[in-house]
């Protein structure tokens, strides 16, 4: 047994090269078999490297990151790119195993080169694994996001125009709570992107806003808010489905086609911001809303101090939903809906910062952001919202003198001035290349509106052909 053990060969000198040239291939393909001097063998694993990796950095370099990562949004780019990560993942591989069992090598390796490659081989899987879940995550997430359909053909013109025409969608932010019967778009927004101008135009509706044109000739008497979950429970007068009818009014109601929508309900508002590491806002003016109804909370008020905030998902969404405050209202709100839609943006669009967020965004997105924009659009769009400054972006609240308050059998609400609300619009969204208006109008001496006999200046309503949906005595009357 003694004289074994002496007969036993020293493996640790070889384990030791055997593990320097793996390790070298682990992280570079070809570099193992350089120093195991076979010129053969490391040309063909590191030229194929080399090359990829040039192509990778030129791609990098080449293509703006927002267009780069909306490329792979694409579930035929996922797919491309999970299995481009099993060919190099197999790749490097075949590269750490034969240059760890070079035949240059002919003692058998000892239990120093039997760990060490099972430690090498795993750090070679790692980065793979996370990948491929990463990258299947996405194919799930991006799956769901990304409904079929979406207008621009019908509404705008060939769908090639995606670089030459304005594209608009309605963003909804449903107020989605546990015991409520209805779910209510209690935050409407029009965004439209001028791809020529390189500006962006937003401008937020009133959720009180009532007798809203349906574009048909009809009107919607209940409030703007109540609409979507209405159609959904009415299919016989909105065949084409409440989102679908909501569209339309907003459309009517501005006089401009808007060809695609996104929502997102509070609970999935929440974990995005949570994912990202919450959003910082430049916070004008100190407020306390002890009427707050403390959602996520536990307890009702919520107040913030003026200026720098960093929120998360709670404290973000309580800026965007708070209204009772002295000195708020839901005009107010709608403004700080914009910061923080806006400070999302930024968020998202910050360098190295999302790729450590991945995991939870995708998840947070995955559960509760619905949209028809077709993502082989998203590429294109995505380039050049990533060079559109913030000065660009030109925001507009639906408010006095383009609505009126008042009160009537829905409650408290806003009474629009269609013409004026659709002159603002044709300002706001204009021609392709125009610089987008901002309302009010900075003009020394605006001309006042024209007030109907017996009704307020600016707060006319809309003709109404036929009864209202949801009036006294029409079919369908809606009780949001």
């Amino acid at each position: 047994m003694r004289q074994a053990r002496r007969l036993r060969p020293r493996t640790g000198s070889t384990d030791r090269r055997r593990l320097l040239a793996a390790g070298l291939s682990a992280v570079v393909p070809g570099l193992g078999q350089l120093v195991n001097r076979d010129p053969e063998l490391s040309r063909r694993f590191l030229l194929p490297t080399l090359a990829a990796i040039g192509l990778v950095w030129l791609v990098v370099e080449l293509v703006p990151l927002a267009e780069l990562v909306a490329t792979f949004v694409s579930p035929t780019m996922l797919t491309v790119l999970l299995v481009a990560n099993l060919v190099v993942l197999g790749w490097r591989l075949a590269a750490v195993v034969q240059a760890f069992f070079d035949r240059r090598f002919t003692v058998r390796p000892g239990r120093l080169g039997g760990g060490g490659l099972a430690i090498l081989v795993l750090f070679v899987l790692a980065p793979h694994l996370v990948g491929l879940q990463l990258g299947l995550a996405a194919q799930n997430a991006f799956g769901r996001i990304f409904e079929e359909g979406g207008t621009l053909g019908d509404v705008s013109g060939p769908a090639d125009n995606i670089g030459r025409e304005r594209i608009t969608v309605l963003i909804m932010g449903v107020d989605s709570v546990p015991g409520r019967t209805t779910n209510l778009t209690d935050t409407l927004m029009v965004a439209s992107l001028d791809p020529i101008g390189r500006t962006v135009s937003l401008v937020s509706l009133p959720r009180d806003l009532v007798n809203t044109p349906l574009g048909d000739g009809n009107v919607f008497g209940p409030k703007l808010n109540s609409l979507m979950s209405y159609a959904d429970r009415n299919p016989e007068q909105f065949p084409n489905g409440g989102r679908r009818a909501l569209q339309d009014a907003v459309s009517a109601l501005l006089g401009v086609p808007i060809h695609y929508t996104a929502s997102m309900d509070m609970v999935g508002f929440v974990e995005m911001v949570d994912a990202l590491g919450g959003v910082d806002v430049e916070v004008v003016e100190a407020f306390s809303d002890p009427m707050y109804d403390g959602y996520g909370f536990g307890q009702m008020g919520w107040s913030v101090e003026a200026g720098p905030n960093h929120f998360d998902g709670l404290n973000a969404l309580a800026y965007a939903r708070s209204r009772k405050a002295s000195g708020e209202s839901d005009f107010t709100r709608q403004a700080r809906q914009q910061e923080i839609l806006l400070a999302l943006r930024g968020k998202l669009t910050a360098g190295g910062s999302l790729v450590f967020a991945l995991p939870g965004l995708l998840d947070a997105l995955g559960d509760t952001v619905r949209t028809d924009f077709p993502v082989d659009r998203l590429p294109a769009v995505a380039a050049i919202l990533d060079e559109i400054t913030p000065e660009r972006i030109v925001r507009v609240v639906i408010r006095f003198p383009l609505v009126g308050g008042t009160t009537n059998r829905y409650g408290s609400v806003q009474v629009p001035n269609v013409p004026a609300i659709q002159a603002m619009a044709a300002q706001l969204f204009g021609l392709p290349g125009t610089r987008p208006i901002p309302w009010p109008t900075p003009d020394p001496t605006p001309q006042p509106p024209v007030a109907a006999p017996g009704i307020p200046a600016a707060v006319t309503p809309a003709p109404t052909p036929q009864p209202p949906i949801g009036a006294p005595g029409a079919p369908g009357a809606a009780t949001p």
